[in-house]
This record gives C-alpha cells, structure tokens and sequence, in this order.
C-alpha cells in the first residue's frame, strides 16, 4: 500500500509562507505538488473551521491533524501538561480541549500533545521530581482523551527532544507507548518526529519497531532540519519498518530551513518575536519546494517497495 502523504503548514514560514494569510496559495500549491492532505495549526482564534473545512474539501484535500502549540516560542505562553501548578496545568488542558473541538469541526482524526519545556528550560532534570510530573502528565491525558473521545478525535503523544521538551516526562517513544499501554485508552496513540528521534533515541529502527502498530501518524522532519536527505536520516529504513508493521496513516512534511531574511519574510509569521524586524528575503516558489520534498520521498518509497517485492517474492521477510 503507497503511502499518503501531507504537509506540516505550521512549518511554512521556514519558506516564507503562511497558511493563515495565504490560503489560497497554499492550498493550491499542496494540490499541485501531489499531496492528500493539509496538516493545519492548532489556533482555535485564528480559524474558522467552516470557512477552512469548505477551503480544504474544495482543494481536494483532507485535514488528517491539527498540531497544537506546545512550545513556548511557538505558543507564545507556558503550556505545561505537568505543571505541578493547577492553574498552569489546567489552562494547557483547556487549550488542548479548544484544538480537540476545532479538529473535530474540521473533519480531523488527530491532534498531539507533547511535554514542553517550561519559559526557562530545565536542564539536565526537571526542578520537580520527574514521577511527580509524569503523574500530572498521566492525569492530562486522561482529561483530553475523555473530552476527545464523543468527538471522534485520536489524542498522539509526540515526544520532544530534552532541549525541548520536560527532559523524562515525554522524550522517547519508549515513554510515549508505556503512557498508551498503561492508560489503555481507545483514542491514545503515539506520533514520532524523526528530527526528534535523532537526538534522543539509541536506535531509530529499534524503537520504530517497539512503538509498531501505536504508531498512527508520522512527522518526517529531517536530522538537521533541512532537505530531506541532507541530513543522516536513512529514509530507505524508516520506510521499510513502517510498511513492515503495516502502517496506514499519513506521512507529515516539514519544510527545510531556510534563511533567516526568508523566514522573516513570511507574512504574519507566528514565529517572529514581538517587535522583531521583518527581513526581505526573496522567497522560493512553493510549488518547487513541495513538488521537490515530495518527489524524493514517493522515489524513496518506489526503492522500498522494490526491494521488499525481491525479497518478499524469494520468501525472505527483511
């Protein structure tokens, strides 16, 4: 079975773009470069999810996630599912209830949920006991599941790499399946990030392996945050694991990194600080950039499938 493949919009300023104030644009460009589907920020404010669930049907396209804003230079506040804070923990739960109900008006299956770190990041350990904020974590989940549940929406666990995330509470797919096997939960399952997986797990492939079916949606993010295959990422392997344990879902696209001029180019960029300067960077054509990360990835996909209908047909199981 060929992958489905869709694209991370919350990246676009890296090329900059922006969905939010250039729809049309990028929706057009998605189609034309081939994709199914349109990954769509977690911003229950900024989107109006009739007017975007009629934009995206139009396109031809399907909205598989919404990402949610964990990180505090992306959300712009601290929202710590393990805050030993109440008041903390439960305005990051009210807002991942916000991005359940949004997705479930957009026609989603998913949104995400991530342990980020705090304003000041804590580093090498948590200030507070980490048994003490897995718990809080644990209880979170419990919340947003049984909200997302009625609405029909799957909650993932993406883990963040220690610089970016809780370092203990949610860094590794190896805490993201315990999470989902000791919760037991119908609508609960994992989400990894190879650009993240790069920095905190031993052995990509192994841990591909373990998380197997709890796997439902899929970031390709490459290891240096640029083109794929600039980066150490083996392609060829994540995707032969993936089709081995018969996964079905959605492969996500991050946008490479570009410069900084081009990605303060990108209009009303959620990413630029207050008060920052808009640069002049000339931006690429966005169409060439998806019709590019796109073409060596369905080419990477062709080389797998071949190489496992060889195999496969000498009755070998690589």
């Amino acid at each position: 079975m060929a992958f489905k493949y869709t694209l991370q919009c919350d990246t676009l300023p890296w090329v900059g773009y922006n969905v939010l104030e250039e729809p049309d644009v990028v929706l057009g460009a998605a189609r034309e470069a081939g994709y199914d589907g349109v990954d769509l920020p977690g911003n229950p404010q900024a989107v109006d999810a009739g007017e975007w669930r009629r934009r995206v049907e139009d396109a031809g396209l399907a909205v598989p996630e919404v990402l949610a804003a964990w990180g505090y230079y992306h959300a712009g506040e601290e929202r710590n599912l393990a805050s030993t804070d109440p008041a903390k923990r439960a305005r990051a739960v009210q807002y991942a209830k916000d991005t359940v109900d949004l997705a479930a008006d957009l026609g989603a299956s998913f949104t995400e949920l991530c342990a980020a770190q705090p304003a000041v990041p804590q580093l090498p350990f948590p200030l507070e006991p980490v048994e003490t904020l897995r718990g809080n974590f644990r209880q979170s989940i419990r919340e947003i599941c049984a909200h997302a549940a009625p609405r029909g929406i799957t909650i993932l666990l993406e883990p963040l790499n220690t610089y970016e995330g809780l370092p203990e509470v949610l860094t590794t797919l190896y805490q993201a399946v315990n999470y989902v096997d000791e919760l037991g939960l119908d609508n609960l399952g994992v989400q990894p990030d190879v650009f993240h997986m790069n920095v905190e797990e031993g052995s990509i492939p192994d841990a591909l392996r373990y998380a197997g079916s709890r796997i439902k949606h899929f970031h390709l993010n490459e290891t240096n945050h640029c083109q794929h295959g600039t980066g150490h990422a083996d392609y060829q392997e994540i995707f032969r694991i993936l089709k081995g344990i018969g996964y079905d879902g959605y492969l996500c696209t991050y946008m490479p990194k570009t410069t900084q001029a081009v990605l303060q180019s990108a209009p009303g960029n959620p990413f630029l600080p207050e008060g920052a300067s808009a640069g002049g960077g000339a931006r690429p054509d966005l169409v060439e950039v998806l019709t590019g990360l796109l073409g060596f990835l369905r080419e990477t996909e062709r080389t797998v499938d071949q190489s496992r209908g060889f195999y496969e047909a000498g009755g070998f199981r690589p």
